[in-house]
This record gives structure tokens, sequence and C-alpha cells, in this order.
């Protein structure tokens, strides 16, 4: 038990700090729009790296902010029934829908593995005026993944201890779904 309390507090602080390092890139991509839209539209200069840059950041905070999202439980559910349940019937139904997430995450590793390794492979480019190499922006698929699967994982035994012993896991780093610190 002490074990699976620190695997999962291991998971919990990598996803919270990548989302409190990457979450800084929404302010650069406000400031990136907005610049650009200034110049385009007040100055008639567009800039030609913005649409390109502003797409980088975007994956960038969602690809690693998606595992803090899922730690904070942030993400879009539908809580009309899940609500009025009890704790151990709303852990079986988290059981449930967090194995479809794990099994997705799984796909997205896989096979966003194989297209990463083939853009780093062929040095694939894109058509911008900028062209960057694409497999960093691929490799970030897998990446979250890797990062939203372990915190599902998390999530997942924390849902069965809760499900099958009817005992909630000890929270060393945060008080519980959407909790900060304590």
């Amino acid at each position: 038990m002490n074990v699976l309390n620190k695997l999962i507090a291991v998971i919990d602080h990598i996803n919270e700090w990548m989302g409190r390092i990457f979450g800084f890139v929404l302010i650069f991509l406000t400031f990136s729009v907005v610049y650009a839209v200034i110049m385009r539209y007040v100055f008639n200069l567009p800039v030609i790296w913005a649409m390109e840059v502003n797409c980088w950041a975007l994956l960038l905070a969602i690809c690693l902010g998606g595992g803090y999202t899922f730690l904070h439980g942030a993400h879009v559910k539908v809580s009309i029934i899940y609500d009025l349940l009890p704790a151990r019937g709303r852990a079986i139904l988290d059981l449930i829908s967090h194995t479809t997430v794990f099994l997705i995450c799984i796909v997205l590793v896989w096979q966003g593995g194989k297209i990463a390794w083939d853009n780093l492979i062929n040095g694939y480019m894109s058509n911008s005026v900028w062209a960057p190499l694409l497999w960093p922006s691929k490799a970030l698929v897998p990446i979250a993944g890797i990062l939203l699967g372990l915190q599902c994982l998390a999530k997942w035994i924390r849902d069965w201890f809760i499900a099958v012993k009817g005992v909630e896991l000890k929270r060393t780093a945060f008080r519980g779904e959407g909790g900060l610190r304590g």
C-alpha cells in the first residue's frame, strides 16, 4: 500500500508541475495572438510566423497539460447522475470510463510514436515559410498519452480501492480531486 501511495504521489507531482510550467505557454500564446492581430489590422503588417507559432504553443499547452487537467478533475464530464451516486458508485463509474481513457492513451502513445518516429527518420518539415521540422510537434502526442495515461492509472488505482475495498488511498500530494497542495 505504501508503494502505491508513493507511485501515485510521483505521478501527481509530475503532472502538477507539467501543468504549472506549461500553463505559462498560454500567457505567451495570448500575447502572441494579440501582437499578430494588432500588427495585421492596425498597422497592416501581417507577421508570417504567427499562425504556426501559435499552433505550436497551443499544442504544447494542450498536450503537456492534459495530465494536469485530469489530476484536478477539470475535464468535461456529465455530472447529473454522477453527483447523486455515493462514493463507491462514482468510483465504479470512473473505473469503467477511465479504462476507456487509458485504452485511448495506449493508442496515442503507439500510433503517435510511430508517426513521430517516421517524421524524425524522414526529416519532414512544415510547408510554411518558417519550415520547422515536424517531429517535435508530433512527439508531443505520445508524450501527452504517457502523461494522461499515468494520471489515469493513478486515478484508476484510487477508484479501485474505493470500489472494491471501500478505502480511500491517502493523498500525500493534493487534497481531493481538484484540490491544491494542502
